[in-house]
């Protein structure tokens, strides 16, 4: 992860510091978590995008992440980038919790589903849109998320992190989900090939996991990459054959590479380019829809669906007012509201909104 740290803060220069990126808390369970978020410039909020999580390794940090080069992505292509937090394991260090030694105990799970909950309700991004990578234990927890929340990913790219082997053994996705793996043969941390680190599998253990998940043969397409940079490394992709569906499982080889993040023009790919070239290939056929319940604790009430054409329905968990303006700040109603789910109807031109409770939570409410 170190290595990761250094070949980020080289990046760092490439960003510009704006209100794009914002930094977020929530409470899961007991714990206060914490991820940033980014918004492609000039975004609208009738604006229906792609969510891709991106994770940081072990002893990292999101804010370390957000300089991988998916907030260029995220402008251009017209994406929503999250960078969530880990909690340290029993050694002090932040971690997920996927099955390895290394795990924390925190409720991660519930964690990534309140996170994409809220994109869904709060920020309009399409359900069966949601890609998840990361790094070194990150790319480990990618792999488990696929596992864990097989419902609600539609693609993964996990980046020197192979498959726990508590995964390995219990995993069983009823949606087979595309992934493409990205490692260096000559990684110090997470072995390529050799012997691998306790509760961790190799390479190639992982990808005849998602081969034979996939149905793929054992044969693969391969494709040197141009060798345009003089870092004594090579990269190899397969794409391996007969897969249902085709070309969901590759795997990106970097010949004599550590465990480090490849970027260009250091190196010869910059992997968060490749990774949203594999994602916009594939969305979830059936995914979960947002829990409008899991969130109303934090939020004093929510809306969906939002945009609608008028017809919304508020969740909430008190009785009270809610207060109507428009973007003017002009105060347009008073509407009277109680515990749980209300059925309510408005006939107003199309727009954005603002709905506040006499506490002063806000959302937008957009009507198109």
């Amino acid at each position: 992860m170190k290595q990761l740290f250094t070949v980020l803060i080289a990046l760092v220069c490439s960003l510009s510091v704006n209100a794009q990126l914002t930094q977020h808390t929530m409470t899961v369970g007991s714990a206060t978590r914490s991820y940033y978020k980014y918004l492609p410039a000039n975004y609208q909020i009738t604006e229906n995008l792609p969510v891709v999580f991106i994770l940081h390794g072990l002893g990292g940090n999101a804010q370390q992440m957000t300089l991988a080069g998916f907030a260029q992505i995220s402008d251009t292509a017209r994406i929503i980038a999250i960078y969530p937090d880990g909690l340290p394991n029993a050694f002090g260090q932040t971690a997920w919790n996927n099955g390895t030694l290394a795990s924390s105990t925190a409720d991660d799970i519930t964690f990534f589903h309140k996170m994409m909950d809220k994109m869904i309700l709060e920020q309009n991004a399409i359900p069966s849109r949601i890609y998840v990578t990361g790094f070194s234990m990150g790319g480990i927890m990618t792999h488990h998320l696929a596992c864990a929340m097989n419902n609600r990913i539609a693609a993964i790219g996990p980046m020197a992190g192979t498959m726990s082997t508590s995964d390995i053994s219990s995993c069983t996705p009823a949606y087979k989900t595309p992934v493409i793996h990205l490692h260096g043969t000559a990684d110090g941390t997470v072995p390529y090939a050799g012997t691998a680190l306790p509760s961790l599998s190799l390479v190639s253990e992982t990808m005849t996991f998602w081969r034979n998940v996939h149905g793929c043969s054992s044969t693969a397409d391969s494709t040197q990459m141009p060798n345009t940079a003089a870092d004594g490394i090579t990269v190899d992709r397969f794409v391996y054959d007969n897969c249902d569906p085709l070309t969901s499982v590759e795997l990106w080889r970097f010949n004599g590479a550590d465990h480090i993040y490849l970027y260009e023009p250091v190196n010869d790919i910059t992997e968060a380019k490749e990774i949203w070239r594999f994602f916009l290939q594939w969305q979830h056929p059936n995914p979960a829809t947002a829990s409008l319940e899991n969130l109303v604790e934090e939020n004093n009430f929510m809306i969906s669906p939002n945009p609608s054409n008028g017809q919304f329905t508020i969740q909430s968990k008190e009785n009270g007012e809610l207060f109507l303006y428009g973007m003017d700040g002009t105060l347009i109603s008073t509407i009277g509201i109680k515990i749980g789910a209300n059925e309510l109807n408005f006939n107003l031109n199309a727009g954005v909104y603002l709905l506040s409770d006499a506490n002063g939570n806000s959302q937008r409410m957009v009507i198109r």
